[in-house]
């Protein structure tokens, strides 16, 4: 078992804790002696997450942070935690050299880009959406909202009602420039780090 202070308050320290086939992120005041702690087995307000859960760790040089992506179906998407710069190496080192089953890539403008993408195609064509819906209901036309997804069909009538289509396409519009000019300015600065690609069978070697 190993374990850092990756970040402090002036009433508590948040510690990350790796064990061969788990990590635990705590955060304790800072009287408490944690070594005593996992000795004793009595560490309270601890998060613990077993790596075959996790899909990704992501290092991001840029602002010391480690980005912990966790595999579908799980009560997160995922935990980002900001690291004191003087460890931020040091921990990045050790999951690199310690992750049994593991693959080491650099964190690449793809992966990057992806959230960006996804938002711009999402609401470019919520846009287009309730612009056809509002000019539809503009003209007199009716829009049935029944069915299986007949709620959210109401939903979206009523919004497209509300904003009518010159509304829809100043609030899509921007909505989706925003996400254009996020995706321009990552691939033109992207960051730079490490991704750590686990698997089911992943674990730790204190070796």
């Amino acid at each position: 078992m190993k374990h850092w202070v990756v970040s402090k308050t002036e009433e508590k320290k948040k510690y990350l804790i790796v064990n061969e086939k788990t990590i635990w992120i705590t955060e304790q005041f800072l009287d408490v002696n944690i070594e005593v702690l996992i000795e004793e087995k009595n560490i309270k307000n601890v998060n613990i997450f077993r790596y075959d859960i996790i899909k990704n760790f992501i290092f991001i040089d840029d602002d010391f942070s480690l980005l912990i992506e966790f595999k579908p179906k799980q009560d997160k998407d995922e935990i980002e935690l900001f690291i004191d710069s003087e460890i931020y190496e040091e921990i990045k080192s050790f999951f690199s050299k310690n992750l049994q089953h593991s693959i080491i890539k650099n964190y690449s403008v793809i992966k990057q880009i992806k959230p960006s993408v996804i938002g711009l195609l999402f609401f470019g064509g919520l846009t287009a959406l309730l612009y056809n819906v509002a000019l539809s209901l503009q003209n007199g036309e009716s829009i049935k909202a029944s069915g299986r997804r007949g709620f959210i069909k109401k939903i979206l009538v009523g919004i497209a009602d509300f904003l009518g289509p010159t509304g829809s396409l100043i609030i899509g519009g921007f909505l989706t420039l925003l996400f254009i000019y996020i995706l321009l300015k990552t691939i033109k600065n992207p960051k730079k780090g490490k991704v750590i690609k686990l698997d089911k069978f992943t674990e730790v070697s204190f070796n």
